[in-house]
């Protein structure tokens, strides 16, 4: 299954995904829970996984999880943090699951990098009638204006981004609403915050598909650039606002 050409970045930029993306709060799960009726114990495949940031908060509210992520980099990285983990190599498109198999399907700043249509597909033949779906967005440094410093960071990064599938009206959840296995997908926002410090953000920059994507010299340039940001704005350790979206969909009995 070939992935979006964008995705080949995250590869080389495991450390720095761990390092510097914000983890999910106990609260963003437990709004899941709630949308998708899951007890403990609930069998649920953590689509697009990365180094594992929503699985350990899906683990640690008691969840039977599998984490499916197709990039040996990151997969490696995740098998680092939670040894003993169940994690397979696999894409959104091409599930290892029996039909039925799981009581839900969480994607976690994924969604967007699939084939919208045949990863629903797919979600519908693996999730058990009357299981879920739940599509997860948040932002972090790369979204934040709330203070000058992030809003011109947020102008360095910007500058850089090409077409990402991250930005486009939808993200690709019309593929749901076209799936007559899914009911209406419903959102949910939960708003927190999350500490951080400049070697993290810069960290979180380095992970950002579009930047770890440029030649080494741009690369260089742009976290340079971020670094003079920080600098002059004297950012030390920080709060900095995380705005998760959460969309669920019941799987149709």
């Amino acid at each position: 299954m070939a992935l979006h050409p964008l995705v080949a970045g995250f590869t080389d930029v495991a450390e720095q995904y761990e390092l510097g993306r914000p983890g999910y709060p106990p609260e963003v799960v437990a709004t899941v829970a709630e949308r998708l009726g899951l007890a403990r114990g609930a069998r649920v495949a953590d689509v697009g996984a990365g180094t594992g940031k929503l699985t350990r908060a899906l683990l640690a509210a008691g969840l039977d999880v599998v984490a499916v992520e197709p990039l040996g980099g990151l997969r490696g990285r995740l098998r680092a943090e939670l040894p003993g983990i169940e994690a397979v190599d696999a894409a959104a498109e091409v599930l290892p699951f029996p039909d039925a198999a799981l009581d839900a399907v969480v994607c976690a700043n994924a969604f967007h990098w699939f084939d919208a249509p045949r990863a629903v597909a797919e979600f519908a033949r693996v999730i058990r009638p009357g299981g879920g779906l739940a599509l997860l967005w948040h932002d972090g440094v790369e979204d934040d204006s709330s203070a000058a410093w992030s809003a011109e960071l947020q102008r360095v990064i910007g500058d850089r981004r090409p077409d990402h599938p991250a930005y486009t009206d939808d993200q690709g959840r019309g593929a749901v609403d076209a799936n007559r296995a899914f009911g209406p997908l419903t959102p949910t926002e939960v708003r927190s915050c999350y500490a951080t410090d400049p070697r993290r953000i810069l960290a979180h920059i380095a992970s950002i598909s579009w930047v770890a994507g440029l030649r080494p010299a741009e690369r260089d340039a742009t976290l340079d650039a971020a670094a003079d940001v920080l600098g002059r704005h004297g950012v030390g350790d920080v709060e900095v606002p995380l705005h998760t979206a959460i969309w669920s969909a019941a799987r149709r009995r």
